[in-house]
């Protein structure tokens, strides 16, 4: 069981950076506009990874199943980093207006480090053959649920971490230098984007 702890905590830990296009709006978000709305990212991603941990650990047959479901998943993923992608290279310092109310900032923050994570086919193929494996090396169900809370767990104080250095390198960051990491997250959005329709079609 100890196994199952520490190296769940250290799965979660190192899932965080990964460079995936969560991680950059993280970033991003953090810098932009504070470390509260950083940590509303960080939830939607950690809830996301929940969600698959779950799929992953108690089987597949809860999934949707029709046709075509992961081309689907692949397009409206791919769509919405592309819109993210867009606004991240062009947008101006006064071009977007963010929620201002608790109950829509929230929903707009969590449902983006939500969807960014749940919307990835390659998050799914993470989580996936993790679990294969852990059942390969013969963990317990016990054992796997309490790898996959303890990574959880991980992950949501990494990218809680993560948040708040980020806001704090705010002082010392130039519009020049903000500028340049909005046109980064914006390319590495579109260049995920496109590499998710890449791998599911071609």
């Amino acid at each position: 069981m100890f196994q199952a702890i520490f190296f769940g905590f250290i799965y979660g830990f190192l899932l965080c950076f990964t460079f995936g296009p969560a991680f950059f709006r993280l970033i991003q978000t953090s810098i932009d506009n504070g470390v509260k709305r950083g940590v509303l990212i960080a939830l939607g991603v950690t809830i996301a990874d929940a969600i698959l941990m779950f799929f992953a650990v108690f089987g597949t047959s809860y999934l949707p199943n029709f046709q075509h479901f992961d081309d689907i998943i692949s397009v409206i993923g791919a769509s919405l980093l592309f819109v993210l992608g867009f606004i991240s290279l062009f947008k101006q310092k006064t071009q977007i207006v963010y929620p201002t109310s608790k109950l829509t900032s929230f929903i707009y923050y969590f449902t983006s480090g939500l969807f960014l994570n749940l919307l990835n086919p390659s998050n799914y193929l993470a989580v996936f053959t993790t679990t294969a494996y852990l059942v390969a090396k013969g963990m317990t169900l016990n054992e796997r649920i309490v790898f996959f809370l303890f990574s959880l767990t991980a992950t949501m104080t990494a990218e809680s971490m993560i948040a708040f250095y980020a806001n704090k390198m705010k002082r010392i960051l130039t519009p020049k230098v903000m500028r340049r990491i909005n046109q980064l997250a914006g390319l590495i959005f579109i260049g995920s984007g496109i590499a998710i329709l890449w791998k599911q079609f071609l």
